[in-house]
């Protein structure tokens, strides 16, 4: 049988009365680049998400948008060796385990050429009522025999026309289950509906136009005509604004159907807006067993690394270009190009949840190490890390971003989902980082496993935060006796363990961590302690006890189911940005968790206890007020609101202010930083203020610290809602809760 996904006694399921499960069976579900995942994933966006799309695909997005359901394709990777069986033996398990999930009554199979068993697989399909299946490659004449071909499909109408012939048995069980049943399947599409959903023979508008055929169901109702070949030129050089004209459609669709005034007045307005930001992984050189030795074995690596213009051609450099032959080159570009349609893949199954909309940048590289690889030692001061992170956001926007985009970015109020190993929360559009005006949340895209993983547990499982989520929190403290400094910080969380309601333990081993988060199940898990990077194992760890050389790695967190819902990491440098690949958040997430704020650069230790003592009163807030919508938006302003807090500090430092501000004019500031057009103007606001008390103030934002730019929120934290906000969502909506 197979171990099931980690799963808190908090956490619940994402489960319909006509959601399809699609299963990936292969030897290999351990590793993603391949031919056969190539294959699956591309044909997965042809698929429905759910039976009652294929009535009416519009009103199903329009009930998912006002219920509130966050949905993807509800995906299941099952290793081949889980079938080795008698049929009914085979049945059994896999049933088991789907039901520890879901109640999907079809089954898909995406099939691997590959596997070894396909007897079994071929029975159990067979005694599945609703079970249907492709071969992703040719498994020859005698394995292709164990089959029922009755039950096969080739593309996404294929499978359509399977289901829909065997409706009539799946309505039977759905009345049964739950009082209704799917009527003849009208697509219903809008007469409009291609030229609002045109298909571009272009890989960049592919995401879209799929995620559009699950509102609008164009493809589904036929298949599009292919573009001419003199076409196709003229689209390559239009990728950024097909792209943007789709996300613009999207986005008005999400328009139409927000009939109904919003919960709060600070909920981001459109869906969150997935960006692939690829990036040339830095030290992949290091990761190789065997070094180039030859010409054309370093040519041919150089050209792996090739960074795209922004028009999304390639920039071959003049000596490559010279040694090598086109065909060695294109054979290279191609490899980039498979890796790069994978992100595309995975981005697009995390559009799902919510039918949001998709941009891919132009991959980068080599234009960026240089000043990323600044961050691996210390600067003399913070004031030199600020403008460098301010010349690399620069540097990003200049080498991935278009005028068009950015203009588009700068007005657009929804939350940033990156897909990339790059800091995009430094990214400079205006004049201040993105994370100043935009709720960003990355995923990390080198390790191909975690972006898989880390869709799926989203989609399989699903977490709510409730008003008294402090109750639930646990603050795990860690430092060796002899540091004075940290231990008078403990106890000042101690002491505040009566008001807040948390739970502030001091832990000294691996082992007192392990059975602390035993013990108390948290929903949120606090880490305050040192942590540190190891250039040699490019891994992240915490440090527990320094003195002693105790320390908590990626290993001991999953060996030791080390994890909650949310995790925040108030450590040093537990997410640094140059070539590592063992981070602690993915370890985090591998135990269970669905967002992790970890830290790009080392914090200090008053700064860091007192961010972390806002966020806890503002939870305190959330338990009777109804303020943010997500974990994303909560966390996000959490960190941005520093800003205030710090000039005004810095300037109480060098005696400009007297201790006694007006409460009000700091919580209108506060309140206006909440405000997605008003955040850019918050700092400027403030300054003017100052000035008003001491015209001598004139606080420049360079000059400050900026610890808030050190943090960097991991996973969906857009999809993790507040209970309070979730429940009054669908009152507004529908009169009750569901």
């Amino acid at each position: 049988m197979i171990d099931p996904l980690p799963m808190f006694k908090s956490a619940g399921l994402v489960v319909s009365a006509g959601q399809i499960q699609y299963n990936f069976v292969t030897p290999d579900i351990a590793h993603g680049r391949n031919e056969f995942f190539d294959l699956a994933f591309q044909l997965l966006r042809e698929f429905p998400k759910d039976l009652l799309q294929l009535k009416e695909p519009a009103e199903f997005f329009d009930f998912c948008y006002h219920v509130g359901i966050r949905k993807s394709i509800n995906l299941y990777m099952i290793p081949n060796e889980l079938f080795k069986g008698t049929p009914e033996q085979d049945v059994e398990a896999f049933q088991g385990y789907s039901a520890l999930f879901n109640k999907d009554l079809v089954k898909v199979f995406l099939i691997d050429k590959e596997i070894k068993n396909h007897r079994n697989i071929g029975a159990l399909i067979q005694k599945l009522p609703f079970g249907y299946f492709v071969f992703l490659g040719d498994p020859g004449a005698e394995n292709a025999g164990y089959y029922d071909k009755s039950k096969s499909f080739t593309n996404g109408h294929e499978l359509i026309a399977l289901i829909e012939k065997d409706m009539v048995a799946i309505n039977v069980e759905i009345e049964r289950d739950y009082g209704f049943k799917i009527e003849e399947f009208d697509f219903k599409t809008n007469p409009k509906a291609d030229q609002l959903n045109p298909y571009h023979h272009t890989l960049y508008a592919k995401s879209n136009y799929f995620t559009l055929n699950q509102i609008l169901a164009n493809f589904w109702l036929k298949k599009p005509a292919e573009t001419k070949k003199e076409d196709i030129e003229l689209l390559s050089q239009k990728r950024v604004g097909i792209q943007l004209n789709q996300i613009k459609v999207i986005d008005g669709l999400h328009q139409i159907i927000k009939d109904k005034k919003p919960v709060t007045p600070f909920e981001p307005y459109y869906p969150s807006m997935v960006i692939i930001a690829p990036f040339h992984f830095p030290r992949y050189g290091k990761l190789l067993t065997k070094k180039f030795n030859s010409k054309l074995e370093k040519m041919l690596f150089r050209v792996s690394q090739t960074e795209q213009l922004l028009d999304y051609s390639y920039g071959v450099e003049e000596d490559i270009a010279t040694f090598l032959k086109r065909e060695q080159i294109g054979q290279v570009l191609g490899i980039i190009t498979k890796r790069l349609l994978l992100l595309d893949y995975l981005a697009y199954l995390h559009a799902q949840f919510t039918y949001s909309p998709v941009f891919r940048l132009p991959v980068a590289g080599k234009s960026l190490n240089m000043d990323l690889s600044h961050f691996q030692q210390s600067f003399q001061n913070k004031k030199s890390a600020i403008l460098k992170i301010g010349g690399i956001g620069e540097l990003m926007r200049e080498r991935m971003v278009t005028d068009e985009l950015k203009d588009f970015l700068l007005e657009r109020n929804g939350q940033l989902v990156f897909v990339s190993d790059l800091p995009m929360e430094w990214l400079r559009l205006g004049k201040y980082p993105l994370c100043l005006t935009h709720d960003i949340c990355r995923i990390p895209e080198f390790n191909f496993n975690s972006l898989i993983n880390n869709f799926i547990h989203s989609q399989r499982l699903t977490f709510r935060i409730k008003p008294d989520i402090l109750k639930k929190t646990l603050i795990i403290h860690c430092a060796s006796d002899d540091e004075d400094d940290m231990h008078e910080i403990f106890e000042m969380f101690k002491a505040l363990q009566p008001a807040l309601g948390y739970v502030s333990v001091i832990c000294n081993t691996v082992q007192d961590v392990a059975d602390a988060v035993k013990k108390h199940e948290p929903h949120l898990l606090i880490f305050d302690c040192h942590g540190d990077a190891d250039p040699k194992t490019l891994s992240s760890y915490l440090v527990i006890d320094d003195k002693n050389d105790i320390l908590l790695t990626g290993d001991d967190i999953i060996k030791r189911g080390i994890s909650a819902p949310i995790v925040f990491i108030s450590a040093c440098r537990t997410m640094p940005n140059y070539g590592y690949v063992k981070f602690l958040s993915d370890a985090f997430f591998q135990a269970g968790a669905f967002a992790v704020t970890a830290t790009f650069l080392p914090i200090k230790m008053g700064d860091a206890a007192a961010l972390l003592i806002r966020l806890l009163n503002n939870l305190k807030q959330q338990e009777t007020k109804t303020i943010f919508s997500n974990w994303l938006a909560f966390v996000s302003h959490a960190l941005r609101s520093t800003l205030i807090f710090e000039t005004i500090r810095k300037e109480r430092e060098r005696n400009n202010l007297p201790e006694d501000l007006d409460d009000k004019e700091i919580a209108n500031f506060l309140l206006e930083m909440m405000v997605f057009e008003r955040r850019e103007e918050v700092f400027e606001k403030l300054k003017q203020y100052l000035q008003v008390i001491n015209p001598a103030i004139n606080t420049v934002f360079e000059n400050l610290e900026h610890e808030w730019l050190s943090y960097t929120t991991l996973g969906r934290a857009d999809l993790i809602y507040f209970e309070n906000w979730i429940f009054k969502h669908q009152t507004e909506n529908f009169g009750s809760t569901h």
